[in-house]
Parts: structure tokens; sequence; C-alpha cells
């Protein structure tokens, strides 16, 4: 895994941690200014990214798997 691929899986499960501690509530009125603010200013960047890379895997998701259809990759367990 790339050391972007890593930091990612990272920030998901910090940012699930918190949203799991605090309610946006609790949040909105217990961060500090400078929090709040920082959040206020970068998230709209933040979610535009997120939403993109959302419909990417959306529609590599929306198409069925099919079945392998070629016979020379099916593996039947005997060697040789």
């Amino acid at each position: 895994m790339s050391d972007a691929s890593d930091r990612f899986i990272e920030a998901i499960s910090s940012l699930e941690a918190v949203a799991d501690e605090v309610t946006p509530e609790e949040a909105h009125s217990s961060f500090d200014d400078a929090t709040l603010q920082e959040f206020w200013r970068d998230w709209t960047h933040i979610s535009g990214w997120v939403g993109a890379l959302w419909r990417l895997l959306s529609r590599d998701l929306e198409t069925p798997a099919q079945p392998v259809t070629d016979h020379e990759l099916d593996e039947t367990g005997a060697s040789g």
C-alpha cells in the first residue's frame, strides 16, 4: 500500500473515532474556535474531493462482476 493510502486509511479511522466519541452538537459547543474555523475553511475542498472519489467508486461498482471467460485463467488445482 502506498504512503498516501496508509495516511488516507488513518485519517478515515481518526475521523470515525471522533465521530463515535462526540455528536456534531457536542463538537460545535466544545471544540475550540481555531479547530472549528479550520474545519469550516477546509471542509468544502475536502468534501468535494471525497465526493469525486465516491462517484468514481460508485460508477466502478455499479456494474456486476462477470464470470471469467478465459479458460486459460481457470485453475483446476492440478499441476502440470
